[in-house]
This record gives structure tokens, sequence and C-alpha cells, in this order.
């Protein structure tokens, strides 16, 4: 009996010891990932949860409009806001110079925060921090040729804790044809408010003309409702006058409304070229005449020696980057590669001590971090003394120096981030091993390496071609090198002893040889069938004239549009701007490489009208500006 309740007691008291041990390790698991906790809000200034929600405001002052977007707010995070600053006078972004946030709560001394400047063109991304909850106003201090501009931003609110910014609802999207600030500074669009102007007692709303746009009849405009964000606009309106229509329906007062750049919103909105949209009674005003693209009597050739030659930008020199003894080589001259394929295997001491060094501040850093976790414990519970501490958090952060410095001259020898990552399992003979890779697809017309000879780290080991494509070389006599314009047709004559082969000229020498008074002539043609062999000497027939063109058209119905030359398509209802590649020309007529096909039809008579309506409709910008 004694010694059963003996047995009980025991049987008690080891499970007593164990539960205690249990929470021993719990509160002890609990306490190290506390500490890690602090630590990483200590090297990033904030807890590591997903910033979801976001919001964006749009303010316009009388010389900028800013576009901000930001996270939601909560205390003591720094919080990037993306600040998009475009100069409501140049059109352009802001793109030097500083900007400075005053953040105020209340009588409190302000904060203030400058961006010495932008990121980029145009946007500023300072990361701003609130150190309390509530409403805070925020103004915008720009300096500008002297003066400084205050731009006030409606009041931003930062909530208590990331956990009630997690039940705070979304922000309600806003709706519309997105058009980014960089595409908008890029053509320089611009939104003014519609002008208010009293009649009879009424108030009357008024745009300028260049503000709408005729879609099938109807006036269109387009209202900015956020900073990229826009929303099409069916008015009615009646009088017009000084440049200014009168808006009855469609549009409310205070609404900014694109009066620069609006046929550059139209287009974003629909993903495609711009159109020019006339009713048929608008045309025949206008003059407007059409027919089909046809062929015409327009062909005149040169003959010209020429050579074939490697794609040098095509080809590469493959150098080893690490000095050692070559254990394996993998191809041989004539043997096709893939890009990444192992060509060759070094063995390199360099690279191996490159390696260990690595290895050696990973497990540095490790050992650092644990050590700087425990102290930073030790310390804040009072146990170790500040300067512990501090010392554990310089030896961290020295590690992780040594680490990243380690990991960089990885990185030179052409090792990526996952490969590094992997390092730390690799086997340890495969430390000294190094892979020469190939860096592209093609074929190895060079090679100056044999197993077990020792190869320095600026050997030029291979030497790999894409031959896919060749080059042409011409020589074009002085005479006649007026006569050539790149983009003119090449034929490779099949007398040649290859296949009959065309190309467009890309390049033409600006100087002439001396000795041979010829410049050269360059094009680009594609050799997948590996017909056409580097060295082969051959006679081209470039076409400067045709009088048999397949596509011809007037000249005089070209038109410069976005730095661009242009030929206006009838397409549906509208006629769209198509750019065009000419060739040869005379006084009269221009051969068209490409941009139309046979068939369609074009404008031939009074173009010039519709280019004026497409520069009325994008805010005069037609043949100044690039969109997309």
């Amino acid at each position: 009996m004694k010694y059963r309740k003996f047995i009980v007691f025991a049987g008690v008291l080891f499970v007593v010891v164990l539960l205690g041990l249990r929470m021993f390790s719990t509160l002890d698991l609990k306490a190290s990932i506390n500490s890690h906790d602090d630590l990483h809000h200590d090297e990033h200034g904030h807890d590591d949860h997903k910033q979801e929600k976001s919001s964006q405001v749009t303010v316009w002052s009388g010389r900028f409009e800013i576009f901000l977007e930001h996270a939601f707010l909560a205390p003591n995070t720094p919080t990037e806001f993306i600040t998009h600053v475009s100069d409501l006078v140049t059109l352009e972004p802001r793109n030097e110079g500083p900007m400075t946030f005053v953040m105020s709560y209340g009588s409190e001394t302000p904060i203030r925060h400058t961006e010495l400047s932008p990121s980029r063109d145009g946007i500023y991304i300072p990361e701003l921090s609130f150190p309390k909850k509530g409403q805070w106003k925020v103004s915008l201090l720009i300096p500008l040729e002297g003066k400084e501009h205050i731009v006030e931003i409606p009041p931003f609110k930062v909530y208590g804790s990331q956990e009630e910014i997690d039940q705070a609802p979304f922000p309600e999207e806003i709706a519309g044809i997105s058009f980014l600030k960089e595409q908008q500074w890029e053509i320089k669009t611009k939104a003014e408010p519609a002008l208010v102007q009293k009649e009879f007692g009424k108030e009357i709303l008024m745009i300028p003309e260049s503000a709408l746009i005729d879609e099938d009849g109807n006036p269109v405009a387009f209202v900015q409702l956020a900073g990229e964000t826009f929303e099409k606009r069916y008015l009615k309106v009646c009088k017009r006058e000084n440049g200014f229509v009168q808006v009855l329906s469609g549009l409310s007062k205070g609404e900014y409304v694109v009066t620069k750049g609006a046929y550059a919103v139209a287009r974003a909105e629909y993903g495609k070229a711009a159109m020019v949209h006339l009713r048929d009674e608008q045309a025949r005003k206008f003059g407007i005449e059409v027919d089909r693209v046809a062929s015409g009597d327009f062909e005149v050739h040169i003959s010209v020696p020429g050579e074939i030659v490697l794609n040098a930008d095509r080809m590469v020199h493959i150098v080893p980057r690490a000095h050692g003894i070559v254990r394996e080589v993998k191809k041989k001259i004539g043997d096709s590669v893939k890009a990444g394929e192992v060509m060759a295997i070094i063995e390199s001491q360099d690279l191996a001590d490159v390696k260990a060094t690595y290895l050696a501040s990973v497990e540095r850093f490790k050992l650092t971090n644990t050590i700087f976790k425990r102290e930073k414990k030790l310390w804040k519970d009072q146990i170790s003394s500040e300067q512990e501490y501090l010392d554990a958090k310089n030896a961290f952060a020295e590690a992780k120096i040594q680490m990243r410095s380690a990991e960089h001259k990885l990185h030179t020898f052409g090792f990526e981030s996952k490969y590094i990552e992997e390092l730390p399992s690799e086997p340890p003979d495969r430390l000294t091993m190094f892979q020469i890779k190939a860096p592209l697809n093609g074929t190895v017309i060079k090679k100056h390496i044999t197993l077990g000879e020792i190869v320095e780290d600026n050997a030029d080991v291979f030497v790999v071609a894409d031959l896919d494509t060749v080059w042409v070389d011409l020589q074009v006599h002085q005479k006649d090198i007026d006569h050539i314009d790149e983009g003119q047709v090449v034929t490779i004559s099949a007398k040649s002893g290859v296949p009959e082969t065309k190309g467009l000229i890309d390049y033409i020498d600006p100087m002439i040889n001396k000795k041979t008074r010829t410049a050269l002539v360059r094009m680009e043609v594609e050799n997948s069938l590996r017909k056409l062999r580097p060295g082969t000497f051959i006679t081209a027939n470039i076409l400067v004239e045709r009088p048999n063109a397949e596509l011809m058209i007037a000249k005089d119905i070209l038109q410069d549009i976005d730095h661009k030359t242009c030929v206006f398509v009838r397409n549906g209802n509208g006629f769209e701007p198509r750019p065009v590649t000419v060739g040869r020309f005379n006084d009269k007529f221009v051969e068209i490489v490409s941009g139309l096909k046979p068939g369609e039809v074009i404008v031939t008579k009074n173009s010039f009208r519709l280019k004026t309506e497409l520069e009325k409709t994008a805010g005069g910008n037609a043949g100044h500006g690039h969109a997309h």
C-alpha cells in the first residue's frame, strides 16, 4: 500500500515537472518570437503587415496639380507617399528641386519632411510617419521661380493600429478611363474647371472648343475624376463664340474638363489609334475625297557587290570570369548551343575562396543575429548593460555588411540570387567548379580551350554566333550613294550561288572609303535555313525607284503627325491616321513600304483638313508630341 502511494505520488510529480518544462519552452519560444518581431520592427520601422488598402487624392492649385497615393496610415509607421507633381503652366512634370511636406495635428508643432529631389521626373516618394492617430492636416511647400507655392491637401486619417486598418472598409474604387501621369506629361494634357457665366440670372457653363470631340455627331468631353482616371461625358451644347461653347447638360460646376489632349484620352479609352469622326456631309464640306490604294509604275535598281558576314549584334566572345584549370569541355566548333547551356567546367581555387568567404559570412551573420536578439532581450529586462547590447548590435551590423559584400563578389562571377541562396547546401567538392554557360542561342564558331590547360579569367575561350540572321555588307560607289536610303528593298541575286533573298537597308556608313571610293551599306536578313554562309561574296540589287510599285500614293496626301509620316485611312465611321514607311519618291508620287495594304481606302484629297481636326481635338499638338 505504502509503495502504491509512492508510485502514484511519483507519477503526479513527473506530470507536473513535464508540464512545467513545456510551459518554460513555450514562454522561451514566445520570447524568441517577440524578439524577432522587435528586430524586424527596428530594422524596417513597421510590422510586416500587407498594406492592401490605399487612398488617393487629387488637388489643383494655382500652379500645380498634385496626385498623391498612399497606404492606409497607422501611428509611427513609415509609409510611402507616391506624389505626382504636374506644372499647370508648362504641363510638364516637376523634374528637379525640393518639396516639403508639413504635417499638422491640432495646435501641436508641425512636423516637416523635405524631399530634395523627385525619385524620377514628376514623382516624389517620401516616407512619412505620423506619431498619433486622428485627423492630420498636410500642406506641400513647393519653391519655384523665387516663390514658395503652398498646396493644401485634404486631411489624412491615421488609424489607431494595423488592426483598425484591417477592420476598416476598403475605399470605393474610382471607375473610369485609366490614363497614366507619364502619358499625360508626354503629350502635355491639361484639365481645367469649366467657366461659369451668368446669363439672365442663371449660371451657364462654358468650356473651350478644344475640349470637345465629335463622336458620331455627338459632342463628347472628358472629365478628370482623379489624377489618372477620366470619365467620358456626352454633352448637350448650344452657342459657340470666341473659341468657347455653352454646355447645357452633361457637366457640373467645379468639374475639371480636359482642354488639351482630349484626343489622347479618347485613344486611351479605346486602346487603339486615334480617329477623326466626320459625318458624310462634313466630309463633303471639307472636300475630302477617298480611293483605294493601288500599285503603280515606279521602279529602278542599282546593282552593287557585297559580302555575307556575321551579325555582330548576335555574336558573343565568352570569357570564363574565373582563373583555373579546365576539367571538362562539352562543346566543339560547329555545335549548337542554347542560352544557359554548360559549355565547359573550370576548377578554380579563386572561386572556392570567394564561396568560402560568403559561407563563413552567412554563418557569422546567423550567430551575431542570435546574440543580438538575446542581448536586446536581456537589456530590455535590465539584466545586461546597454553597452553589451550596443556591442551586439554593432557586431550584427558588421556581419550583415560582410555578408552582402561577399554576395556581391559572387554576383561578379555571374551567379544569380537563386543559386547564391542554395549555395550553403552545395556539396564541398563542387565549391571549386565554375560552369561556363552560353549567353545566347547560337553556334560555336571559335574555340580556344582544351582539357587540362590553365585559363585566365579574361581568356577568349569560345565565340558563339546566332546564325538565324546575317548581315549583308554592300559597297556602293560614291556616285550612287545619294540615291540610297534606309528602308530600301535589296534583293540578293540567285546568281551569287545563294537563294534569292530580300531585305531592307538599315545602315548607311556616313564616310566614303578613300581607297575604294565606296560607302558601306548594310542590311540584316533572316537565315533560319542556314543557306546564307558568312564569307560568301554576292551581287545585290537595290531598289531606288519604283515605276511599278506595289503600293503608290500621291506625295501631297502624306501628313506629319506625332513626328510620324501618316496617311489617313477610312476605318468604319472615321478616319485613322496610319503611320507608314516610305521608300523612293519623286516630286509627285511616293512608294509605301509598310503601313498600308492593297485595297485599303485612303484619303486622296484635302487630308490636311483631317490633320487640322486632329490637332484641335488633341489640344493643337498632333504634330509635336507622342502619346501612348
